[in-house]
């Protein structure tokens, strides 16, 4: 209860909802609720959180902090149907709702995760009893055998790290920008240092507290210097923006 004692209070009338649908839906549907207010630990109320090896206090999903932070999500409802993977490697199936103040502002997320390995099991099972292997005998023409479409009826997958916690969530943001740069970001130059912090701001990732720390460190610079580049970024964008308006 220690995280919901914390919550912003507009959020409570959730709670029974939360449960409900938990109960309603059954084990296999994780369904959870982040106050965006506290993004470190935004995780206020988690049930069936084995779906994504989650619990309550965990932090916002990466992909949860690049919704905020997007004008492509700012007037939507939400995000419905989605594909992702949890950290054993197993699709799930999301569905984020924005919930809102009376000002209109994003105060949370009430989310839906549907484990696929059952549906997709019993899809198997289908596919084996309906599937007719046709043999070489002559007055037969020769069918290819059907190949195995296991995951090629669903489209790509969203990118989103279930994190545990928020070292767990920084980290993770900065090895996929290592891993873009292709090597570590201290060998980079300044130029190619501003285009991951633009690129990491995009995805929010600077809300997070403790991330301009962690992202120094591996650039090999202070805080001071980050921050200084991140208003460097946001001078040329505004610039860009006001020479688009004129």
């Amino acid at each position: 209860m220690t995280h919901l004692s914390k919550m912003n209070p507009k959020l409570k009338i959730l709670i029974p909802v939360v449960r409900g649908l938990a109960k309603t839906l059954g084990k296999d549907y994780e369904v959870n609720l982040h106050d965006v207010s506290m993004l470190e630990h935004s995780l206020v109320l988690c049930e069936n959180g084995y779906v994504t090896g989650r619990s309550e206090g965990g932090p916002m999903t990466d992909f949860g902090l690049f919704m905020l932070q997007s004008e492509k999500y700012r007037d939507k409802e939400g995000i419905f149907n989605y594909l992702a993977k949890n950290k054993r490697g197993e699709l799930i199936r999301c569905s984020c709702i924005f919930i809102r103040d009376e000002n209109g502002e994003i105060i949370a997320f009430l989310s839906i995760n549907h484990d696929l390995k059952k549906a997709l099991a019993a899809r198997d099972l289908i596919e084996s009893l309906v599937r007719i292997d046709i043999g070489d005998a002559e007055q037969y023409q020769e069918m290819p055998r059907a190949e195995d479409e296991a995951e090629s009826i669903f489209p790509e997958p969203v990118h989103e790290s279930f994190a545990q916690n928020l070292e767990e969530v920084i980290g993770e943001s900065i090895d996929a920008a290592k891993k873009r740069a292709g090597r570590p970001l201290n060998y980079l130059t300044k130029a190619e240092k501003k285009q991951i912090i633009e690129e990491l701001s995009g995805k929010g990732f600077f809300r997070l507290k403790g991330s301009v720390e962690a992202l120094a460190a591996e650039m090999g610079n202070t805080k001071f210097t980050v921050y200084a580049y991140i208003r460097e970024i946001q001078k040329q964008k505004n610039a860009r923006t006001e020479k688009t308006v004129i």
